[in-house]
């Protein structure tokens, strides 16, 4: 029960990070940022990035993972949803 418990939670942290770096480069990025400018980063222009603002955009990349995953959008992934999305992704589910 343990080691299965393990190779799905492994499966599952693979996935997410799969799917994450699947969309960053199907929206043509070949990195987390959406861009390099320290300006458009430091959003209080304050002229130095906190940890927030150099976050920001994996936050909002993670973000639109997983809302792609909550289809219906009740803010939570269900059993059902997380299936559906292993199962498109080629791992069987039972």
């Amino acid at each position: 029960m343990k080691t299965t418990f393990y190779i799905t939670t492994f499966l599952a942290t693979l996935l997410i990070f799969s799917v994450a770096y699947a969309g960053h480069h199907y929206s043509g990025h070949g990195h987390m940022m959406n861009s390099w400018n320290m300006t458009e980063m430091d959003t209080d222009q304050d002229g130095v990035l906190t940890f927030d603002e150099f976050s920001y955009t994996p936050q909002k990349q993670l973000r639109g993972d997983f809302d792609m995953i909550d289809e219906n959008e009740d803010g939570m992934i269900d059993k059902d949803e997380w299936t559906q999305l292993l199962e498109a992704h080629g791992v069987m589910t039972n």
